[in-house]
């Protein structure tokens, strides 16, 4: 039985809340330059109003770039195993923010072209003591000999794409029980997927128990939200699609446990039962 100290990532919906609430300011602080924009416009000086105009621009891009970096960090802190983002766009938002800043004050402000740079790089320095770096580190939790962790990121990466397929085609679904009953499936698919974070090891024994339940929970999803949408749906396709939904969430119950008790063969076992049914069914 696996011995890893279970993960516990922070509660999704407050950390939706802070994600949400962070970078507020970046989109006010800048207001008072759509104000000048507007006054001069108003006042004819169409120079001077296409210069704050594009100052505001500046700082609205930077804002827009920051948000997206906070919410890409916000994803990596709440797994366990996680690639770092290939691009910094904390650091990106950062650099903009700090020359949009520095040419507001030359341009708009009046001060001296020194002054100007001394506020921007005031100004750098303040996003990353408010916002901090962008993670560079990949996050490779307790991944051991057998596996690397690049293998575990793009298992992972590729679990969470067909769940999230699974999750799209499921609010296309308006049967209250089949949508109930794969809600419960997708929670149990990310229940599989946290046990592999906690001990990457999983892997090497999950990974065709991935593809076969995930593969065909997923097209046989998207088939019959496809057919459900174009009202042909009838009394044998619900039947058997609430067999298929009944022995894919029945079986994973199974097999999550199996995978605690490291019982591969029965599990192996278990997976071409589900897998012939699915072949029958024409869903693989």
């Amino acid at each position: 039985m696996s011995k890893a100290t279970r993960y516990e990532p922070e509660n999704p919906v407050l950390n939706t809340v802070k994600t949400g609430v962070k970078g507020l300011l970046l989109f006010i602080m800048p207001l008072p330059v759509l104000i000048a924009a507007i006054y001069h416009l108003l006042k004819g000086h169409i120079f001077s109003s296409l210069v704050a105009g594009a100052l505001f621009a500046g700082f609205m891009i930077a804002a827009v770039v920051a948000r997206h970096g906070f919410k890409l960090e916000s994803k990596f802190r709440q797994k366990r195993l996680a690639k770092a983002p290939g691009t910094p766009f904390k650091s990106i938002a950062a650099l903009l923010l700090s020359v949009t800043t520095g040419l507001t004050a030359f341009l708009l402000s009046g001060y001296s072209l020194f002054e100007s740079i001394l506020i921007g790089l005031v100004t750098l320095i303040g996003f990353y003591m408010a916002y901090g770096w962008d993670p560079r580190q990949d996050k490779t939790g307790n991944v051991s000999l057998g596996v690397s962790a690049d293998e575990v990121f793009e298992a992972l990466e590729a679990a969470e794409i067909k769940i999230d397929a699974i999750e799209k085609a499921r609010k296309n679904i308006r049967n209250i029980d089949f949508n109930q009953q794969l809600k419960r499936i997708i929670q149990k698919a990310r229940g599989i997927i946290n046990l592999i974070e906690e001990d990457p090891k999983d892997l090497t024994r999950a990974r065709k128990f991935l593809k076969v339940y995930l593969d065909g929970t997923q097209r046989v999803t998207e088939s019959y939200a496809k057919t459900h949408n174009n009202n042909a749906t009838t009394a044998a396709l619900n039947t058997n699609f609430q067999r298929v939904l009944d022995s894919i969430e029945s079986t994973f119950d199974e097999q999550h446990q199996k995978l605690l008790e490291n019982d591969q063969l029965d599990l192996e076992v278990k997976i071409e039962v589900l897998k012939t049914q699915l072949e029958r069914e024409g869903v693989i």
